[in-house]
């Protein structure tokens, strides 16, 4: 992002078409135009920052709607921000505390929640000492770049990396630090205009539309909306825990609202993962301490200092969002809990996934009613997770088809440990809450003997699957715990393995008429996960896929597909049509486009 030669102009200078007639205003602040704003009103910004955070009190119609849009969608060229506007206009310099360690500070009076430096996410150190250092908490090595917040000294400490991301001095970089972060033990209560660059405070049906912006370092989301009815579009988040997040109470959650077109990260954690494993891989580091790269999961650190990120594009997921066409990259998790848990109807289609270091789709804690289709999934550390917490209802019904799962060689070259495609499980956290223990009248507690999702199930069928580095399957629980209502038929898997231990057979669990190679060699497993009707491949050639996935006529993955009592038979098996491509629509603004 090459925000730093932007010219730097006044908050406000737009121009506003009402749907009644024009109107201009004048270069005063968006908010006074916000304040205007009816039914109908076109809002365009011009180019330049303005400061945050706003806020839209006014809902539109069906007929009317109401439209905030940059003038044109380019990266940077329209960029709205909650970071600290003398830091990021520079006009306070940083002064060089330690030459050798390139330590750098400046007076600030609250703990961000994010920095960044020319666009690069700075680790949140627990510790001055620990900046100092690059260690977390325990001495676990860290990220080569981060900053740290002193509340005593009432100073932000920063160290920027020594050679790939520009210069070290911040005073070279455009630095933009967020507001403190929401309030919650992940700082998942987000509520108040605060948290957001832009808010969208009524409730009810809100026919509003955004696009075209670059929102950056809120103190939570990019965008907050109370209001159903709402489209965000052609966005790019920078700094952003979450793109877009829909406030109130769990049962009362926005419903209708769409992501598309956008853009989220949190660069470059990615590399930083690759670059801590490549240090400490094979060394003492990594029998210490348990996966040391997951740092940005909050590992070894202080929750009270860095609210971890789980979090992910969207949040405050209600009933029938959908979330399609987005890029989500060089970022810890896609969609993860945090934001999903109580989802309804959610769709996730046609996006790119990509260098995803945790789950790219968390499907838990009870989202409900969940379609994952034509999505593609590359390198992502394990793409699904089915994992709740909090009781339940379980999720479900998950439906998982049409998705394209790959890696490449550089990443799997990455992992010291071999991950897995579908993470899916229900650990004994879930019998600690309070509707799970067995009440006083003695009718007894949910069984721990088995979960069952609820509906048609967790459906998974019509994918295509390279995994070859990792399982087709982990299960962090108890392995005697039945998975019952899970089912997994006409994929192709291409896969290690099925499951760390050799010796388990998921018994409840439905296989059918897959296509299954396993790259560390066949065993029992591979009979087992190919399922009645499926096929276990000696040779990889036996595919005959072509370099798209595409199936030749004569692939055993263009015979036909299985009948099934919950979905329709299918035409071929695998998520490429016979003689197809995989056509994945265009995703995420032009990259290309930025300023």
């Amino acid at each position: 992002m090459k925000t730093a030669i932007l010219s730097l102009f006044a908050a406000g200078l737009f121009a506003l078409v009402s749907g009644a007639a024009e109107r201009h205003a004048e270069p005063n602040t968006l908010q006074t135009i916000l304040n205007q704003a009816a039914p109908g009103d076109d809002i365009v910004l011009s180019p330049g920052v303005y400061y945050g955070p706003f806020v839209l009190d006014q809902l539109g119609t069906k007929e009317m709607p109401i439209t905030i849009r940059a003038d044109r969608t380019a990266r940077g060229r329209v960029v709205l921000t909650c970071a600290d506007r003398e830091l990021r206009e520079n006009r306070v310099k940083w002064s060089c505390e330690d030459e050798t360690l390139r330590l750098y500070s400046v007076p600030f009076d609250h703990n961000p929640v994010r920095v960044l430096y020319s666009g690069s996410d700075l680790m949140p150190y627990s510790t001055l000492e620990g900046l100092r250092n690059f260690t977390l908490l325990e001495g676990c090595p860290g990220p080569r770049h981060g900053f740290f917040f002193d509340p005593g000294a009432k100073k932000l400490y920063v160290r920027l990396h020594a050679s790939k991301y520009g210069p070290s001095d911040p005073n070279l970089h455009l630095m933009a630090a967020a507001p403190v972060t929401a309030p919650g033990y992940n700082g998942e209560k987000i509520a108040k205009p605060e948290h957001a660059c832009l808010t969208v405070r009524p409730k009810g049906e809100g026919n509003i539309r955004i696009d075209g912006i670059t929102f950056e370092t809120p103190g939570a989301a990019a965008v907050l909306t109370f209001a159903s009815d709402v489209t965000l579009s052609n966005a790019w988040f920078d700094g952003c825990r979450f793109g877009i997040f829909g406030g109130g109470p769990n049962d009362a959650l926005p419903a209708r609202v769409t992501l598309e077109h956008c853009f989220y990260h949190n660069r470059p954690c990615f590399e930083d993962v690759a670059d801590l494993i490549a240090e400490y891989r094979d060394t003492p580091v990594m029998k210490k301490y348990s996966i040391f790269w997951w740092h940005r999961k909050g590992s070894y650190g202080d929750r009270e200092v860095m609210k971890n990120y789980e979090t992910g594009i969207a949040g405050g997921i209600g009933r029938n969002w959908i979330i399609r066409n987005n890029l989500i990259s060089d970022a810890f998790e896609g969609l993860s809990t945090w934001g999903n848990s109580w989802s309804n109807g959610l769709v996730v289609e046609d996006n790119l996934f990509e260098n995803v270091i945790d789950n790219a789709l968390e499907t838990e804690n009870h989202a409900s009613d969940m379609t994952i289709r034509h999505n593609l999934f590359r390198n992502c550390f394990e793409p699904i997770s089915w994992q709740p917490l909090d009781g339940t209802p379980w999720p479900g019904p998950v439906r998982v088809y049409d998705n394209l799962f790959v890696t490449t060689p550089e990443f799997r070259a990455i992992w010291p440990w071999p991950p897995s495609v579908f993470k899916i499980g229900a650990s004994d956290r879930n019998w600690t809450k309070p509707h799970m223990i067995a009440p006083k009248d003695g009718s007894g507690p949910v069984s721990k003997a088995s979960v069952t999702v609820p509906g048609e199930g967790f459906l998974v069928y019509n994918n295509t699957i390279f995994f070859e580095h990792g399982y087709f399957m982990s299960t962090p629980m108890p392995i005697e715990r039945e998975l019952v209502n899970f089912h997994f038929f006409d994929n192709i898997c291409v896969v290690a393995g099925f499951h760390r231990i050799p010796e388990y057979r998921a018994p409840r669990i439905g296989f059918d008429h897959n296509l299954v190679f396993f790259s560390a060699g066949t065993n029992p497993q591979a009979e087992f996960l190919a399922g009645p009707g499926g096929k276990v491949l000696k040779d990889l050639a036996e595919l005959k896929l072509g370099p798209d996935f595409g199936p030749a006529p004569q692939s055993p993955a263009a015979e036909n597909g299985i009948a099934s009592p919950r979905a329709a038979a299918r035409p071929y098996v695998g998520a490429v049509t016979p003689g197809g491509t995989w056509n994945l629509p265009p995703v995420g603004p032009d990259e290309a486009g930025q300023e």
